[in-house]
């Protein structure tokens, strides 16, 4: 199994984009018209989180549980004029630190791909999942309306999104498919920062890894010979763009979930099937029946049978 080629694929795939049988939350009622007043759709879910994002400063401390295991991080998240810059410290194992600075633009029909929260849903999301508010609960000594967006199909993944009343920060996301966990982010501790602090500067840091600007809204690196014949309801092209290695990647996103598809040119032999999962993010390694030259790998944020079906569609125009 290509172990190396999996972890590349997986790296790549976060950073274009950054757990039992059931979630059970113990939640307050919540009357049908306070529900309306807090949020009434998925497309003003999103406007919020993507709002208070660029609008709060924020030092947190938060969980991250997969594959049946738990790890921490500490976030800084800090705002200033149009700029965010996020440093991400893993706080278990050899020391790591993420450094990003990101300008707080948007693209086109106020799309951004600023973090995970796009101001603007395609309509076709709006159709692939529906969308309640669930109740209350208590995350990190603070306040939190829960809601669930869940899949119309089993081609995708469920969440179930815990966000803060007072700053429309999110201190919880549950990725569930077929009523099991996938993966959590649970927030433990959040302090909200004002303009007095200061933030370490790269100097400082002995162990840093710098993560270049997201990709902009639509990337266009080259004109595609290759068709992927099948994707789930509301999947639509987001660009294109070729890695340093050479290989070819189609982008699509239904507006929660993205999925790259790589085509690969095998260097030796051909490559055998493979796949790897962590958490949400699966990669799948298909070899093209048709061109003993080349394998398709599929990564995304999808069940395994989904980015499986995709990886067997691929086929030149």
């Amino acid at each position: 199994m290509p172990k190396a080629l999996l972890l590349l694929i997986f790296f790549f795939s976060f950073f274009i984009s950054m757990a039992s049988s059931s979630d059970v939350v113990k939640t307050a009622e919540v009357d049908s018209q306070e529900a309306q007043t807090i949020v009434e759709s998925l497309q003003e879910l999103f406007s919020i989180l993507s709002w208070a994002n660029k609008t709060y400063s924020y030092n947190s401390l938060f969980t991250y549980e997969a594959n049946g295991y738990i790890t921490t991080f500490k976030l800084n998240h800090w705002v200033e004029g149009n700029t965010a810059t996020q440093r991400l410290m893993f706080m278990d194992g050899p020391k790591r630190h993420v450094l990003r600075h990101q300008p707080l633009s948007t693209c086109d029909k106020g799309e951004t791909r600023w973090g995970i929260w796009p101001t603007a849903l395609p309509s076709s999301a709006l159709l692939e999942y529906s969308f309640s508010t669930v109740g209350l609960e208590r995350i990190a000594n603070r306040s939190a309306v829960v809601f669930d967006i869940l899949p119309k199909d089993e081609y995708r993944y469920g969440y179930r999104y815990s966000v803060d009343r007072e700053t429309g920060l999110v201190l919880k996301i549950t990725t569930n498919h077929k009523q099991r966990i996938v993966e959590r982010l649970q927030t433990v501790s959040m302090e909200l920062l004002d303009s007095g602090y200061e933030i370490l500067k790269d100097e400082d840091l002995d162990y840093l890894w710098r993560v270049p600007e997201i990709e902009p809204c639509q990337t266009e690196q080259f004109h595609s010979g290759w068709s992927v014949d099948w994707l789930p309801a509301g999947f639509e092209p987001v660009g294109n763009r070729v890695t340093t290695q050479g290989e070819q990647v189609l982008m699509f996103a239904d507006g929660l979930a993205s999925v790259s598809v790589f085509v690969i040119n095998n260097v030796q032999d051909k490559l055998s099937d493979a796949t790897g999962r962590h958490g949400a993010t699966v990669a799948v390694i298909s070899p093209m029946s048709t061109d003993s030259r080349r394998s398709i790998a599929v990564v995304g944020e999808l069940p395994t049978a989904t980015a499986r079906k995709i990886a067997t569609s691929v086929s030149p125009l």
